[in-house]
């Protein structure tokens, strides 16, 4: 079982040719809400990819709380969110015509969200759990020395990259960034950007997708590298939520790193080919379908 404890927001999704320059109005071609969070993301990449999953978290009392909630109510577990005062997570999302994103966040009920809902019988139940930065650090630092001493695999996507002390990120057991994070963690650390720098100066596993040229993780001092799915882009915003949640189902039911990557990267390029947030992100069969004509 994969517990997230995570943001959860609506979208706002606006699609434009180019993207606007500072002062700058443009009238979007297109306009849609879509349910969103890196947390909420990546929940259902990991259901959707086969696994049970518990989403721990929070939304407001407001209408952006039943797009937010949308499709995690026929996949996940949800008795852990909370319904808060403040108002449910908001993205703002401008996608150009080269797939390319901007995006803009208003976190809302995230900031409120309280890791002791992920208490010890839920701990002790799960084999992975997995965080991100849209909730409050001091909230994931808590979460994190907790599970630190609990046979559980602790997860941390260092997206965005918000800082925590280098004693919190050693412990761990795998930290996933995209080449922005790899830089700014690699800044905090003054070290290398890569996966084998980072992992060598934090002490544990560290994973850094790379985009179209796939993915590198340095774990244990054994370094795995793997292609990226050759696919035409056309929207990204989900693409790296959709590689973590697939890695962690894919490490849940028991596949190698190198296994988990390489469903976890065809996963993410199904979702670049199409337009949308969760509405991206496949179902196993999908990528099960794949992964048989790459072999």
């Amino acid at each position: 079982m994969i517990v997230t404890f995570g943001s959860i927001n609506a979208d706002l999704v606006f699609s434009v040719r180019e993207m606007p320059q500072p002062g700058q109005t443009l009238l979007a071609d297109q306009f849609r809400t879509e349910a969103g969070g890196k947390g909420a993301n990546q929940a259902i990449a990991a259901a959707r990819d086969g696994a049970n999953v518990v989403m721990v978290g929070a939304v407001g009392h407001d209408a952006l709380a039943d797009v937010a909630l949308k499709n995690l109510k026929d996949t996940v577990d949800l008795s852990r969110v909370l319904r808060v005062t403040e108002p449910t997570g908001c993205a703002s999302i401008l996608i150009d015509s080269h797939g390319r994103n901007m995006i803009a966040v208003a976190s809302g009920a995230n900031l409120v969200a309280s890791s002791d809902e992920v208490d010890d019988a839920l701990v002790q139940e799960a084999r992975i759990v997995l965080m991100q930065m849209e909730n409050d650090p001091a909230e994931i630092e808590k979460l994190i020395r907790r599970l630190s001493v609990t046979n559980a695999m602790s997860i941390l996507n260092l997206a965005p990259a918000i800082h925590l002390e280098k004693e919190v990120l050693s412990l761990c057991d795998l930290i996933v960034v995209n080449e922005d994070e790899a830089e700014a963690l690699a800044g905090w650390l003054d070290t290398g950007s890569s996966a084998m720098d980072l992992s060598l100066k934090l002490e544990t596993g560290v994973l850094k997708t790379l985009g179209g040229d796939g993915a590198e993780a340095s774990v244990g001092g054994e370094i795995i590298k793997i292609p990226a799915l050759s696919i035409e882009a056309k929207d990204t915003t989900a693409a790296g939520d959709c590689f973590v949640g697939v890695l962690a189902s894919a490490l849940d039911r028991g596949l190698s790193l190198k296994d988990a990557m390489t469903r976890a990267a065809t996963a993410a390029g199904l979702a670049c080919s199409r337009a949308g947030s969760q509405s991206s992100i496949p179902h196993a069969n999908e990528t099960d379908t794949w992964l048989e004509k790459l072999q």
